[in-house]
């Protein structure tokens, strides 16, 4: 296809006649001039023009494109934009003038394309007879343009060149349109493959996902039947449930006396006696219970040898409900778990006031004092809370222009912690006020 364009376009290049630039010859314009000596001139210029350039006539053009060209007058951009489009390159604009018997003839011309007056040219003459065809197109042949305008109508063989030109052009685009609509159809079927390559790699997707999904069934299936038949054999075992609940007793009274390293020692041996009874799952209960007893009660003991609060606060409910479990009223752990929870809150305490959270810090003290009013230290804080709100206010004050959400953030606390007998409520107050308004 594409070697048949390149013929085609061979085939054009050598039928193809070369023709000068066209020229628009547009109606001259006439100044102070008799009308029949002005029409003279005309008839003259026009058959010149005619005869000795490649133009085309305004007489030719629409009246509509005329009134549109007629608005440029000199301007080349003019031209350019209105008609770049048309089959010629040039217009030549005249002007026909007379003072006193002299006649002056202006020819101007612009290159359309170039947007540019290539020649603005004027000629006197003594008398309007004087300007005959001979003289204007003297004057016509010194434009610096007219041996690529000068040429003529074309003859009836040429038209028919064109007509045969044209026709091969036609042709040579409705093969490109073709060629065109080949290439998008070829577009079409290649984004219908990518189209269905993608659908088949979604669904050898799915089938590998819903693959690896029964595999995983079936692997927890195994390990459910391995579990069960564990326990099945566990059952089996036989042995001295009599030993089981003395052994289990024994530990019971090692909490009891706190000693909690001792006892868990002592569970996971007794864990390693089995019995076709009820014991082994009590055996396992305080094994779990002593295990998860003493991983919080760890914790807790670290939260207070390092102050910090979540150790202690988060695990306190959770250790006092599993001692409680393995001994009944539980073991010496809950007879100091109220120690333990006071040392929390105020480690909390502190935590809050030194992240500038007053009302957390003031509720944690709080807290402390309730649980331990023999905790100095949380008292202490409470007691001076006059001492420290006086520092809050300060510091919001420093805060109010170069961080008023800071400030009020700090004024807030001071409404919180403090009743409206505080001095420092009031100033809170009308601070507070001052900033959000």
């Amino acid at each position: 296809m594409k070697k048949k364009i390149f013929i085609l376009a061979l085939m054009i290049s050598f039928i193809l006649p070369v023709y000068a630039d066209t020229v628009l010859f547009m109606k001259p314009v006439t100044k102070e001039i008799e009308k029949s000596d002005a029409n003279k001139i005309i008839k003259n210029l026009e058959s010149t023009v005619s005869s000795k350039l490649n133009s085309v006539s305004y007489k030719d053009v629409s009246k509509a494109k005329l009134k549109k060209f007629g608005k440029c007058g000199m301007k080349p951009e003019c031209w350019s934009e209105n008609a770049t489009d048309e089959d010629f390159q040039y217009v030549l604009l005249s002007l026909i003038s007379m003072n006193d018997e002299e006649v002056t003839v202006r020819l101007v011309l612009i290159n359309i394309e170039d947007e540019e007056v290539v020649d603005d040219s004027s000629k006197t003459y003594d008398y309007a007879d004087d300007a005959n065809e001979k003289a204007i197109f003297a004057q016509i042949k010194k434009m610096s343009a007219f041996s690529e305008i000068k040429g003529g109508k074309k003859s009836k063989n040429d038209k028919e060149v064109d007509k045969r030109t044209k026709k091969l052009e036609e042709e040579r685009k409705k093969r490109e349109r073709e060629l065109e609509r080949q290439r998008e159809e070829e577009a079409r079927l290649e984004k219908e493959r990518k189209k269905r390559e993608r659908l088949e790699e979604e669904r050898q997707r799915r089938e590998e996902e819903a693959e690896i999904a029964r595999l995983e069934k079936e692997r927890a299936r195994k390990e459910a039947e391995k579990k069960k038949e564990q326990a099945s054999k566990k059952k089996s075992l036989k042995d001295n449930a009599e030993k089981l609940e003395r052994a289990r007793e024994l530990v019971l009274d090692m909490c009891a006396q706190g000693k909690y390293n001792a006892a868990i020692k002592a569970i996971v041996k007794v864990g390693e006696i089995k019995c076709e009874c009820e014991e082994d799952a009590k055996v396992l209960a305080l094994k779990t219970q002593l295990l998860n007893f003493n991983k919080v009660r760890e914790q807790i003991l670290k939260g207070v040898e390092v102050k910090n609060s979540s150790l202690i606060l988060d695990n306190i409910e959770a250790a006092k409900a599993l001692d409680e479990s393995i001994v009944e009223g539980g073991t010496e752990f809950s007879q100091k778990v109220d120690k333990y929870a006071a040392t929390g809150w105020l480690a909390r305490g502190k935590e809050m006031e030194k992240a500038n959270k007053y009302v957390e810090a003031n509720e944690a003290f709080e807290k402390c004092v309730e649980i331990d009013p023999e905790k100095a230290e949380c008292s202490d804080w409470l007691n001076s809370k006059d001492k420290i709100v006086k520092a809050i206010y300060d510091k919001a004050s420093v805060m109010k222009n170069f961080n008023p959400t800071k400030a009020k953030e700090l004024l807030r606390a001071i409404l919180k912690i403090v009743t409206a007998e505080n001095e420092h409520y009031k100033k809170a107050e009308q601070d507070l006020q001052q900033l959000e308004y």
